[in-house]
């Protein structure tokens, strides 16, 4: 009866984590899409219908939870693309801290995963260890995410971050799948946290190489914009000389025109050339060209 009791405990507290653990991500990743009380009534029901749906699916009860979290994010006008998504990320993440936190665990008490379900000081050091660990990935993502020039990357790589989530979300599945399958048997739980941190690092250096491209790229758009706007400066300039130059050239034969006349004294030719040649330019400058 004790053993049950334990077991009972276990499983509810590690349903409760999990849940926390979902939650807590969607929380930080959409800036706080839930109230406190939506949460809470979250909360229990995916912990309710998931210890059901533990009991007689086991691990496919997963499934109805991302369900109700992809509904859940919609109903509070979320995009879809935030809908479908980011219950998956924060799934991803819940996957590679359990891998990680259980291996430690397996290196730490030098035991097995289901002596360690069965030890309430074993299992509790595990799910406390879990929820701060986890805590403390999404904060960092978080800060990488709203970047402002990670954001960039993300608009102009959607396709490549979607086939990369879908590869990601097999793998997790395929996870999940082997150590249930295998009991899991802590050879199975090393090598799956070792392959899971194989291919985060390996999804990183591919990031950080995408990164580099993009500020690469990024500087030679602007060096590019520069060269154009140079140009255009350089444009704008030779054709306001060539402007002063044919007003220069006006100026000159205007002064010269005037002053033949005036030698001449010839006020009827000097009142002519000012009607017909200085009084538009007059008129044309106070009315901006309108010729009103």
């Amino acid at each position: 009866m004790q053993e049950i009791q334990t077991y009972f405990l276990s499983a509810v507290l590690g349903c409760s984590v999990q849940i926390i653990s979902l939650l807590m991500g969607i929380q930080i990743f959409s800036k706080g899409i839930f109230s406190k009380l939506y949460l809470i009534i979250l909360f229990l029901i995916l912990l309710i219908s998931g210890l059901l749906l533990l009991y007689y699916v086991q691990y496919y009860s997963l499934v109805f939870t991302m369900c109700v979290l992809i509904f859940a994010i919609r109903y509070k006008k979320g995009t879809w693309l935030l809908s479908l998504s980011l219950p998956f990320v924060c799934l991803i993440y819940l996957v590679a801290v359990d891998s990680f936190i259980n291996s430690s665990a397996l290196m730490l008490f030098h035991s097995t995963v289901e002596e360690n379900i069965s030890n309430p000081k074993i299992y509790l050091f595990i799910y406390i260890s879990w929820l701060i660990v986890t805590y403390l990935f999404y904060k960092v993502s978080a800060k990488i995410i709203f970047n402002e020039k990670i954001r960039e990357i993300a608009t102009k790589n959607k396709v490549m971050l979607l086939i990369t989530l879908i590869i990601t979300m097999l793998i997790v599945y395929l996870h999940i799948y082997l150590e249930s399958t295998y009991q899991f048997a802590n050879e199975i739980v090393f090598s799956n946290a070792i392959l899971f941190l194989i291919y985060f690092l390996s999804i990183a250096m591919i990031f950080m190489l995408i990164l580099k491209t993009s500020e690469r790229q990024a500087e030679a758009e602007s060096q590019a914009l520069k060269k154009r706007q140079l140009e255009e400066y350089v444009a704008s300039m030779e054709k306001l000389y060539s402007e002063m130059n044919t007003f220069r050239h006006d100026y000159i034969n205007i002064l010269a025109s005037l002053n033949g006349y005036i030698e001449k004294g010839d006020e009827t030719l000097l009142q002519a050339y000012f009607e017909d040649t200085i009084l538009p330019l007059y008129i044309n400058r106070e009315t901006g060209g309108s010729g009103e």
